[in-house]
């Protein structure tokens, strides 16, 4: 009898403890994944400038196999301008090499990447987009998803009326915005946009017009938050309080790189391990920076392409 009860006490202690272990959130989770931004694909044999058109198929083609040598990526993000002009061929190009990828690929939309009255609309785009890419199962093109502990939100800031470089995010989508981030307070956040919040460098012509809306709700919550962004095609990370400000080059336009990403979660801080990658093609690299205006700041420091970053959680 002694010995049952003795079983018995065992075997509450045992179920407890992996109830209350089961309660409990999902630490020490890493994540994983490839930024890249601005790669311009063209279907033109000739330059545009700094950008060298006619090598985004090569440069592409470089980044998605070096890419998919990389072990355990969840998923790859193209922070925007995927395309040079919001053509059908560009469009039709581009997603048939980043389909060549062995990982989810997911999109936010530049200003590149659509139009008002062409052929690539935002609404054609969505289409198109849920046709051609088997990962994109969403019906807005803003939209979030969660991957273990982290709220993977991506944020439309591309302008609905007319071509301008300056981003905007509709109150509809501010709000959409405010709405998860209120879900999310146990999860690292981790948003994808073309258009930075905190610009690299000063570009007025660039900016997102109501930037301190936006800010003004992130300003809110208290959890980690990451913003992945490029535009700029400018190599910068900066750390203001809980959030953490990424900046990342074109692939297109010198220095022809990428970014892979290592989050891990613990329970009292969150780690980013950032890797800067450059494609294999030298020869374009060269020319490039030849072509760019201030190439050394587009390079970055070394704090903005291979670093080690922590936040700690409140």
């Amino acid at each position: 009898m002694r010995k049952l009860l003795k079983d018995c006490l065992y075997i509450l202690f045992v179920v407890t403890i992996l109830f209350f272990i089961s309660d409990q959130p999902s630490f020490s989770r890493t994540i994983k994944f490839a930024q890249v931004s601005d790669i311009h694909y063209s279907k033109r044999v000739v330059e545009n400038g700094y950008k060298l058109l006619d090598k985004t198929q090569p440069l592409l083609e470089d980044a998605v196999m070096q890419i998919n040598n990389e072990k355990n990526i969840d998923f790859v993000m193209i922070t925007g301008d995927f395309i040079d002009k919001p053509l059908k061929e560009s469009f039709d190009g581009v997603t048939q090499i980043l389909n060549e990828l062995k990982y989810p690929w997911y999109l936010a939309v530049g200003n590149h990447d659509t139009t008002t009255d062409g052929y690539l609309t935002k609404k054609n785009l969505l289409q198109e987009l849920k046709f051609k890419n088997k990962n994109y199962t969403f019906n807005s093109t803003y939209y979030t998803f969660k991957k273990y502990n982290y709220r993977i939100i991506v944020l439309d800031g591309a302008k609905n009326q007319g071509i301008s470089s300056h981003g905007i995010l509709p109150q509809e989508e501010l709000l959409w915005l405010n709405n998860v981030l209120k879900r999310s307070k146990k999860d690292v956040v981790l948003i994808f946009i073309h258009f930075p919040l905190v610009a690299p460098f000063n570009s007025p012509n660039h900016e997102i017009l109501n930037a301190n809306e936006f800010k003004k709700i992130l300003d809110q919550y208290k959890m980690p938050i990451a913003i992945f962004s490029g535009h700029y095609h400018m190599t910068k990370i900066t750390k203001k309080d809980n959030i953490l400000h990424v900046s990342t080059p074109s692939l297109a336009g010198y220095p022809n790189a990428f970014r892979i990403v290592e989050v891990n979660n613990k329970r009292n801080k969150v780690i980013f391990n950032f890797k800067f990658i450059e494609t294999n093609l030298k020869d374009v690299q060269a020319k490039t920076r030849i072509l760019t205006l201030g190439g050394a700041r587009y390079y970055g420091k070394e704090k903005d392409r291979n670093t080690t970053i922590t936040i700690d959680k409140k």
